[in-house]
């Protein structure tokens, strides 16, 4: 298998009146363990796939800090088209940057996006000052060639 650069993606999450910032964490349990709600907005630029996009993540926190994200969203496209995403994986924090790990799974009903639903994708990010920088790579399958 090898890794293809499918685009970059920027993640901004918003500044709600609603939630008295960027985004809410609970921890009902009495431990560690927390969940969270946050949502915003960003842009995705590459070669086959640009747009703007908007985003909601209802993670959930272990015990050892570690989050789990569960990322669900919309492109629209330069061209007009909508594609949905979603994102899950790690993230883990160190030094105050969140270092994500996440699988990206893309759906399209439009012709030109429509190869999107069979490819399975990966995402490298960091997360700082409520904002998420990351590549995502397709993943070819080398045995087919």
């Amino acid at each position: 298998m090898r890794l293809e650069l499918l685009c970059e993606m920027a993640l901004v999450y918003r500044h709600e009146d609603l939630v008295g910032g960027q985004y809410v964490m609970l921890r009902p349990y009495g431990s560690e363990e927390a969940l969270v709600y946050g949502e915003g907005d960003g842009t995705v630029e590459g070669p086959r796939l640009t747009g703007k996009l908007r985003w909601v993540n209802h993670p959930r926190q272990r015990s050892d800090a570690v989050v789990l994200p569960d990322v669900h969203g919309i492109i629209r496209t330069k061209d007009d088209a909508v594609v949905l995403f979603s994102l899950q994986g790690r993230t883990v924090f160190q030094d105050g940057k969140g270092v994500q790990l996440l699988t990206v799974l893309f759906d399209a009903e439009d012709e030109r996006y429509r190869w999107l639903n069979n490819t399975l994708c990966v995402l490298e990010g960091v997360i700082q000052s409520r904002r998420v920088q990351a590549r995502v790579y397709m993943c070819i399958n080398e045995l087919l060639e």
